[in-house]
């Protein structure tokens, strides 16, 4: 029984580890993007005001739209949040794991209620991940 928890524990971690790298790596794209299409735009517009080209303030308006789609792109993705809810709930994961190891370090093998504490948590934890998730992602 203790061994399918701790099957389930690694599986999970596993999988949240990857959820969360990816909900980062969308994040970091998403603040670079619309960042850059931000002080593209900026740029663009100083440009003009020299410069007084057509291209340029069409380029301009080009980028502040693309600003506009990649901040609404940020804000219905919202890897940002999904990134967070996926680091409580791996510190989670990581702080069971521990317990788990350290009683039957201390112990030896955890008594059965202890073993059903457990997989409480365990499922709690995953309980918890799914519900921020359908919040994150109602809006």
């Amino acid at each position: 029984m203790l061994q399918q928890i701790e099957t389930n524990l690694q599986r999970g971690i596993d999988n949240v580890r990857g959820s969360r790298d990816f909900y980062r790596r969308g994040s970091q794209l998403q603040t670079v993007a619309a960042a850059g299409l931000s002080a593209t735009t900026t740029l663009l517009i100083g440009l003009n005001e020299i410069y007084h080209r057509s291209g340029i303030a069409a380029a301009a308006l080009a980028a502040a739209g693309l600003t506009t789609i990649a901040s609404a792109w940020s804000s219905w993705f919202a890897s940002r949040k999904l990134w967070i809810n996926n680091t409580v709930a791996l510190t989670s994961l990581y702080a069971l794991r521990e317990r788990i190891e350290y009683d039957k370090a201390r112990d030896g093998q955890p008594d059965a209620v202890t073993i059903v504490a457990y997989r409480s948590q365990l499922d709690e934890i995953f309980a918890e991940l799914n519900r921020t998730w359908v919040r994150i992602r109602e809006g």
